[in-house]
């Protein structure tokens, strides 16, 4: 049949926000409050000189899927090279599919490899100058594409596709939201609708809206239609009205070898069923900071209208951020709607702060027969546990049902939390309020099953059981040339319609989308991901194989051949030959895991540090100290460097060790010609030794750490301090509208609520972080640093077991969540960890790092019982106690902060002079971000040792915030009497120093 279209409908709608009054009308956009954009990141000073210039938008449908491909240029107004971080949601149901970055005045497609994969081959090509481009899901349905470089005066060509459902349970309708608020200096939008038959546009009418017609040309299978415009001013969404399928639906197929996917789809018009109404209602709702963007009148109109159905009912309401806040409850007496306007002035009255905890078990908290959960989601606070138990684990049928209003959500954990409890998710930010009100008040219709024969078609996809809501859809394989499936639908176990479909290789709209395969699989992955844990492995493969961005795959664009070769990542197809070619000349060598055994340069380090450690005090004075020389290669082409000492080597006798020893044992401070060995030896437990002369070991006086108080003097904390304790949360608020996107302000506010004893709020407060900038680590580093100065461990494991899991391959990390590991209770765990540096294969940045990992673990060693050293090389099991170690660590990468310590002679320790008259040591210079840099002295003598950091420089084009600092000062480190303080700060001036704090010995 020929398909005949005149036009098209574009409407160009004005922002005129939502109703207030009690009835909504339908609204075709379900706009939130602020809709997803592309956010552009880079550091504050240039951030007015990265702009979307051009913008070319190309719009596939077929069925009820759209592909998206937005084509972007990006310019760089600013006289210096960037990289570009660029940030946009998607929502329920819209997938990354796609992603190709400008190479050489070509644009090169990006290939799925594993998320950690892809991010540490970027890092690795980025410091190699080249340029790679990394497009990544992160938390939620948020993605995040990385570009480097964007070169002063110039531009980057990107295009990112993504895929999503078209719902045509109300209005059938294609919406592109603004993606800038710049006026763009080109726009075009073209858009192809693959297999109707017919379509006869609906009237134009105009509702607060401007509207454009525009005519409309036939394709083989489908129409089209496109716009251009030149100085747009993308405000006001994009909407394509499409035809409403009322028929039996459509199949589409796509051959891909010897293999026919299939996708059919069909809208759902069954009549509604109504469920039995609760009489007692629980609403948790989110007060985090991310929760400030939620589209609060919506979600009062359909909380007022659902309570309205209710008999008398009693409502608990449960405000929650990063801890639950007082809750209220409301009981409504013969009239349901009085407690409506009640409940409305109480959410209106909190404050959004602080981060997502959903790690809350809501269905046990509070009684009741159904549970509302207003949030986005994306929980990011203690987000390790699962707390949402099916609903009948307690025996009780609690219903729980999500609702969210923002445009930013994770909506498979809400989907789950329903699915797991007997209830729905509903996401206001595409649906109206009415069908979501006509959803709580309704069962909801599911597949029953699905008859067809094995033999003919595989891999069908959703499964049986199945929850309906609006439209249904259904994928497969075709092994043979024709096949039937016949589909039941109903509630419960109840069928209350069949449907029958016909699948077939000879048509199903062959000459349609070509992406037919990739939504196979994109159903395939939603519904191993009902249990991820299970299916990673599955999940990820057909991800990396369709070309689909999940939480653990990404999307990588390489420079050349030899990169893709270099990290084994299959290129795409114009450079299949020349990899081909690498790959066959390449000597197959490399090791194929990053544990396959612990380096030579690990033994030789531990055998220098032991050196050291076993030089008498007396024999490092009997050298003059190493002249200083300068050495080409360091810092601005010279690298101030000092002669290694070489010290004689000792015999050792061994005797019991002191970790065991009373706590009255002393140890002199003077000289001794023997000196204190630490080996263990034996597989599930530790026999711990010393060496000694038959002298007694004392201690003549206790060490005092003096640590400087960081004191910054910023506005807001003057204000702070002038406002009287009662009222200073209320005026935190207040100066939080001006300083929301500035992680110091959350870090200086919260240090001091902590210092005006106000613990819960600091924590509040500090808990922004884990909220601000979606799996940023140099952000979520100094948030977890922070924690531990605080000494809040237990908070502090979930923030470095997501910075193990999201960045696994800076080894300074495992460190971070060993010691916290430690210090919440867990040695074990903390042992294995830091073993887990020693083990592993680094970038060559990280030289060194092991033996750090080593005087912690044979400490933590020395000092519990009963851990396991049983997978432990003896030959690195010995503890090496010293008198002051100093551990400087920070949060960014590619950034030089230097570590100096001047002891009582005034001898200053560093980079330059590493190893002082009376044995102070220094450790490698980490001149390539994160740390850390170690400081040990064995024997030190009495007086004040200075400890300061020194802010080098740094050589990332991306930073964003405030380098921030780590202290950790011990003594009597790897004793029973050891001591540590922590101290975090913040350097904001390259090229200072900043004095630490000082050690009295």
């Amino acid at each position: 049949m020929k398909r005949r279209l005149s036009s098209i409908i574009f409407a160009l709608f004005m922002t005129s926000g939502f109703a207030q009054g009690r009835t909504l009308p339908y609204d075709p956009i379900r706009r939130p409050v602020e809709p997803p954009r592309i956010v552009m990141k880079v550091p504050e000073a240039d951030e007015d000189s990265i702009r979307l210039a051009s913008l070319d938008v190309d719009v596939s449908v077929a069925g009820n899927v759209a592909t998206t491909t937005c084509d972007m240029i990006f310019t760089n107004s600013s006289s210096r090279v960037l990289e570009g971080e660029f940030e946009f949601p998607l929502g329920q149901g819209q997938t990354v599919v796609g992603y190709a970055l400008d190479i050489n005045g070509r644009m090169r497609q990006g290939v799925a490899v594993e998320k950690e994969k892809g991010r540490t081959v970027f890092e690795d090509v980025v410091r190699r100058n080249v340029d790679p481009g990394l497009v990544e899901m992160t938390e939620g349905n948020n993605f995040k594409t990385r570009v480097y470089p964007l070169p002063a005066g110039g531009s980057r060509h990107i295009q990112v596709t993504y895929e999503e459902i078209i719902d045509s349970s109300e209005n059938r309708s294609y919406i592109l939201q603004p993606l800038t608020d710049a006026v763009l200096d080109s726009f075009t939008f073209e858009i192809t609708v693959y297999g109707q038959d017919s379509y006869m546009p609906p009237k134009p009418q105009e509702s607060g809206g401007v509207f454009s017609l525009f005519a409309a040309e036939d394709v083989k299978s489908g129409y089209h239609s496109e716009i251009s415009k030149r100085s747009f001013s993308f405000i006001n969404p994009i909407m394509v009205n499409l035809p409403n399928d009322s028929g039996a639906g459509q199949v589409f197929t796509q051959d891909v070898g010897r293999d026919t996917y299939f996708y059919f789809y069909t809208p759902m018009t069954s009549s509604a069923k109504a469920k039995n109404l609760p009489s007692s209602l629980t609403v948790y709702y989110d007060v985090s900071s991310s929760m400030a963007n939620r589209n609060f009148n919506v979600e009062m109109q359909l909380l007022r209208d659902y309570i309205s159905r209710l008999r008398n009912p009693s409502v608990t309401v449960v405000p929650f951020s990063n801890a639950l806040h007082e809750a209220r409850t409301f009981n409504s007496g013969w009239n349901s709607s009085n407690i409506a306007g009640e409940i409305e002035s109480f959410l209106r009255s909190q404050v959004y702060d602080g981060a997502t905890n959903l790690n809350i078990d809501f269905a046990r908290l509070y009684s009741a027969d159904e549970i509302l959960v207003f949030t986005d989601g994306i929980s990011n606070w203690n987000e390790n546990a699962d707390s949402q138990k099916n609903h009948a684990y307690y025996g009780r049928p609690a219903v729980i049902n999500t609702i969210n209003s923002c445009s930013s959500a994770n909506h498979g954990t809400l989907q789950s939390i329903a699915q797991k409890n007997g209830g729905v998710y509903i996401d206001l930010s595409s649906q109206t309020e009415a069908s979501a009100l006509e959803s709580l008040l309704n069962e909801s219709i599911r597949l029953i099953r699905a008859d067809y024969d094995r033999n003919s078609i595989s891999d069908l996809v959703p499964e049986e059981g199945e929850t309906i809501t609006g439209d249904f859809s259904m994928a497969g394989i075709l092994r043979r040339k024709n096949a039937l499936v016949t589909l039941s639908f109903g509630y419960g176990n109840t069928v209350t319609e069949t449907r029958t479909v016909q699948v077939s290789a000879f048509d199903g709209n062959q000459n349609g989308p070509r992406n037919i395969s990739r939504l196979w699989a994109q159903k395939k992955i939603a519904e191993l991901s009902k249990n991820y844990d299970i299916n990673k492995d599955e999940i990820i493969s057909i991800a990396k194989k369709f070309t689909v961005v999940t939480k653990d795959t990404s999307l990588i664009v390489l420079d050349s051949a030899d990169d893709y070769a270099k990290y084994g990542i299959e290129p795409p197809e114009d450079l299949r030959a020349e990899y081909d070619r690498i790959v066959r000349n390449q000597r197959q060598t490399k090791p194929t895991s990053d544990y396959y055994g612990i380096s030579d340069s690990v033994y030789k380090n531990f055998e220098a540090f032991k050196k050291w450690w076993n030089t008498n005090p007396d024999d490092f004075k009997t050298k003059n100290p190493a002249t200083p020389r300068a050495s080409g290669g360091g810092r601005g082409g010279y690298r101030l460097m000092s002669e290694a000492v070489e010290a004689p080597q000792f015999d050792m006798i061994m005797e019991e060790s002191a970790a065991s020893a009373p706590q009255s044992m002393a140890r002199s401070t003077r000289t001794q010609a023997a000196v204190q060995v630490q080996e263990f030896s034996g597989q599930n437990s530790v026999q711990s030794k010393m060496s000694a002369d038959g002298n007694s070991y004392y201690y003549s006086k206790s060490p005092a750490i003096s640590i400087q108080a960081w004191n910054p003097n910023a506005t807001y904390l003057q204000t702070l301090k002038r406002t009287p304790v009662q009222f200073m949360y209320s005026k935190y608020i207040e100066l939080k509208k001006n300083y929301e996107s500035s992680p110091s302000f959350y870090m200086d506010a919260a240090d001091y609520f902590m210092d005006e004893n106000l613990a819960d709020e600091a924590k509040r407060i500090l808990s922004n972080l884990a909220e601000m900038n979606l799996e940023n680590s140099d952000v979520l580093r100094a948030l977890g640093n922070k924690l531990i100065e605080w000494g809040l461990y237990k908070d502090a494991v979930p923030v470095f077991e997501k910075l193990v899991k999201i960045r696994s391959e800076i080894p300074q990390f495992y460190r971070d969540l060993a010691l916290a590991y430690y210090h919440s209770g867990d040695a074990q765990k903390a042992v294995d960890t830091l073993y887990a540096i020693v083990c592993k294969k680094w970038d060559s940045r990280f030289e060194e790092i092991q033996q750090i990992a080593l005087n912690d673990m044979n400490a933590i060693i020395s000092a519990e019982r009963r851990i396991d050293t049983s997978r432990i090389d003896r030959n690195l099991l010995q503890n090496f106690p010293v008198d002051i170690r100093v551990v400087l660590t920070w949060n960014t990468d590619n950034c030089d902060i230097d570590l100096w310590v001047t002891d009582p002679n005034g001898e200053k320790c560093y980079y330059g002079h590493k190893l002082t008259q009376i044995g102070g040591r220094i450790s490698r210079d980490f001149t390539q971000g994160y740390g850390p840099e170690e400081f040990c002295i064995k024997q030190a003598v009495h007086g004040k040792y200075k400890i300061e950091a020194n802010y080098y420089g740094t050589s990332s084009q991306k930073i964003l915030q405030p380098v921030v600092v780590q202290a950790e000062v011990y003594t009597n480190f790897g004793t029973p009497w050891q001591k540590k303080q922590v101290l975090t700060l913040q350097l904001e001036k390259i090229k200072g120093s900043f004095t630490v704090g000082e050690v009295t010995f």
